[in-house]
Order: structure tokens, then C-alpha cells, then sequence
């Protein structure tokens, strides 16, 4: 049995990125791109406001106010998408739409809040503006480049694109990007005792759910499950549906249960059987104990344990990690915070715990209890879970009040947000 740092080491040394391949930039979300992106267009492309309101110089509406207004020349409406056609003189304004181009001799911009317009019996300017604010120099103007120089690295390889990220690149007229190809994930439950979803529950039997919970976090990781059903205890059925798996172009394979010590547990032999080279089995933590990982033929494969608690914690700090790692991703692993503990919790020595939590926020500090029964069949301690608390092997009680770091599993918490 080894200890969970260290067979998160083997697995990651062990596991390497897939290609790339290109796709449109409208199926980019969540991807991970495999390029440094720099830029070869200023954002924005040119001077432009940032309000409706008047271009004009700043120096005519100096002290201008309320009771005493500056009173400009009206020569042009420019809205967003056009250009000026006339460039601002002393006293003269262009009333202008956020986004459009600046006019050529104008150098600030009034809000439209601070202005009103009046017709005058004027052949030659028939319009004017009233200015009631006094402007400075360049209120209200966006300058080209200011987002954005050319050349400048605007994204990193390995991050994972987000709506902002696609915003970006469609700015800056990137429609086909290289990205990480998604990794092919099967996923194989074993048991005598599973039946399929739809299907009806005999005397001890148990629906399996661990396949849903699987697919559902390797999707939200980038991979792409592939489900080989459901397999019995027997030698040869095992032998047969993993030999199938292994055939459809896996690049990582997932076999949950029967990878204990039990007499029906047949998993770990089988894949011997099937030549895998085997890293490691079993590691000191809880839940999630019996967990295997090695090679068959090449491709990197998981004995999780088939408790749904104890699976997707494996999971969460093994497998995805790997999923990402194939990615090319930058970031493997959640975020984390030190959060004060409202409880006791006690737990067995030389053994890492990863304890279901619920998270709120309060003044600004992170506050964390755990989601009650810890048990490793107990899905609802995953429903209720904000977060994991992570409990280093020397402890045998945390202590109410004491620092403890907890993975962050989503973004809004009771009494806060992120």
C-alpha cells in the first residue's frame, strides 16, 4: 500500500499528452488549447468612445456648468460601425455612439447625462449642444491598443477555454483553433449485484449508478465516455467485455469494482491475466482504498473500487488529473483554500481522508463542516458536498477551529460567492 502523493506521482509520470486537433471556434468551449495565442491586431483596432455622448476638445468646455453651460457647434452625428466625415474645430462638437471611431481633432468625450441639445435659427449650424460638466482630456475614449498591443500573448497553451477565452479569439479574428483531442474513456462496472438503470431490483440488487457518475466527470473534464456496460463476477465474461473495451480505441479505461481482497473479487487477477503491468494497488487513504493502476498494451488503466462514494473520489483526485495531464492542460488539480473546521472529526492514523464538506463564507473566511455520514455507499454526502476536505495522514482528530485545507468543488457557497 502506498501513500496518495506518491501514487499520484506514478500515475502522472506515467501518462502522456494526446495530439492536437483543429475545430471551429463555436466548439471550442472547454477545450484545451494547444497553442500560445499572440495577437496580430490591436483591440481596439482604433480610438473609439466609450459613451454616447460629444466628441469635442476639452479645453472649450472649461468651467462649464449648470448655471453657466459651454454652448458648441453641433456639425456631425457619427453612430457606431462609421467613420467622421469632418474634422472638430474650436468650439464645434460631434454628437457620437459608444464604439464609434473617434473624430480626427477632437480629444475627449462628455457623457450625454451632461448635455442638451437645442436647434437654433442658424443656416450654418442649425444644431448646438449645451455642456454642463467640464471634461478632461481623453474622458470617455477608448485608445486603439489599449486592451491588446499586436504581438502581445493574450493566451497560454493548456488553459481551458472558457466564454471569455472564445470572446478573445473571436476579437481578434481567430475562427479555427488547435486544441487538445479529448481523451477516449471506457467505462466497464462490474457485479453481480447491478442492474441497469431502467432496469427492475431484485433481491439484493442495486442500480448501477457509478457508471452515470463516472461519465458525467469525465465529460466535465474533456474526455469522452465510452460505456461498456455492465460485467458479472465471472472470469470469462470480465476477460470478455474488457478485451472488447480494450478495442475500441481507448486512451484510458476504467474497470469499477472488484479490485479488493474478496472472494468474488476477480478484477485485479483478470487483468494480470491480460498482461498488465501493474504500478501500484492499493493506497493508504479513505474513502477509496483499493485502487489499482497500470498498462495493458499500452493503455493506462484504473481498478476503482466499487462503492460510488469511494469511485468518485478516486477519481477526482486521480483520474482527473490524468484526463487533464493528456489534455496538455496547465492546471491539473481543483483550487484549494484553508478553511476554520466547526467540528470535531475523527478519523484513523496513516491514512488520508478525503471527508464530503459543506463551505460557506462568512466575512470574507472560509468556514467548512462535513456533510454528516461519511460512509463510502452514502451519495449523498457527494450531493451536499461543497468541497473535500483533504486530512493528512498523521492526524487522528481534527479539532474544532483548526486551519484545514479543502478542494473547492464549485463556485457559489451559503453566505458568499467566489
Amino acid at each position: 500500500m502506498i501513500r496518495v502523493k506518491q501514487a499520484l506521482t506514478i500515475i502522472l509520470k506515467s501518462i502522456r499528452p494526446l495530439g492536437r486537433e483543429q475545430v471551429d471556434l463555436s466548439n471550442g468551449l472547454d477545450r484545451i488549447i494547444s497553442f500560445d495565442v499572440r495577437a496580430k491586431c490591436k483591440l481596439p483596432p482604433f480610438d473609439n468612445s466609450a459613451m454616447d455622448g460629444y466628441a469635442l476638445r476639452a479645453k472649450d468646455t472649461k468651467g462649464a456648468s449648470k448655471v453657466e453651460p459651454r454652448v458648441l457647434q453641433v456639425i456631425e452625428d457619427v453612430p457606431a460601425g462609421y467613420t467622421a466625415k469632418n474634422k472638430i474645430r474650436d468650439n464645434q462638437a460631434i454628437r457620437i455612439m459608444t464604439g464609434a471611431a473617434f473624430p480626427s481633432g477632437a480629444d475627449s468625450v462628455v457623457m450625454v447625462e451632461f448635455t442638451k441639445r437645442v436647434k437654433r435659427n442658424k443656416k450654418s449650424y442649425p444644431e448646438e449642444v449645451e455642456i454642463y460638466k467640464e471634461t478632461k482630456l481623453s474622458e470617455n475614449v477608448r485608445r486603439a491598443g489599449e486592451d491588446v498591443k499586436k504581438g502581445q500573448r493574450v493566451l497560454s497553451r493548456g488553459c481551458i477555454l472558457r466564454p471569455q477565452e472564445l470572446g478573445m479569439l473571436a476579437a481578434l479574428g481567430i475562427n479555427r483553433i488547435d486544441v487538445a483531442k479529448r481523451p477516449r474513456v471506457g467505462i466497464l462496472a462490474t457485479g453481480d449485484e447491478l442492474v441497469p438503470v431502467q432496469g427492475k431490483l431484485g433481491k439484493g440488487k442495486i442500480r448501477n449508478s457509478n457508471s452515470f457518475i463516472l461519465r458525467a466527470q469525465i465529460s466535465k473534464c474533456g474526455g469522452i465516455p465510452i460505456d461498456l456496460g455492465i460485467a458479472r463476477d465471472k472470469r470469462r465474461e470480465l476477460r470478455s467485455k474488457i478485451t472488447t473495451g480494450l478495442k475500441k480505441k481507448l486512451d484510458l479505461l476504467l474497470v469499477l469494482g472488484g479490485i479488493s481482497v474478496g472472494d468474488y473479487d476477480l478484477v485485479k487477477d483478470v487483468l494480470f491475466e491480460l498482461g498488465m503491468k501493474m504500478k501500484f494497488w492499493r493506497v493508504a487513504m479513505r474513502p477509496g482504498k483499493p485502487l489499482a493502476f497500470g498498462f495493458i498494451k499500452g493503455i493506462p488503466v484504473f481498478g476503482l473500487p466499487g462503492n460510488p462514494v469511494s469511485s468518485t473520489i478516486s477519481f477526482e483526485e486521480f483520474v482527473r488529473p490524468a484526463l487533464l495531464k493528456m489534455q496538455g492542460a496547465k492546471n491539473l488539480f481543483r483550487p484549494r483554500v484553508w478553511a476554520t473546521l466547526t467540528e470535531d472529526l475523527q478519523k484513523k492514523k496513516n491514512l488520508r481522508y478525503f471527508i464530503r464538506a459543506k463551505v460557506k463564507i462568512k466575512n470574507g473566511k472560509f468556514y467548512v463542516s462535513s456533510t454528516g455520514a461519511q460512509g463510502s455507499g452514502i451519495i449523498n454526502s457527494l450531493v451536499l458536498a461543497d468541497g473535500i476536505i483533504v486530512a493528512p495522514e498523521g492526524l487522528e482528530l481534527l479539532k474544532q477551529g483548526q486551519m484545514i485545507s479543502v478542494q473547492l468543488l464549485r463556485q457559489g457557497y451559503d453566505g458568499g460567492v467566489i
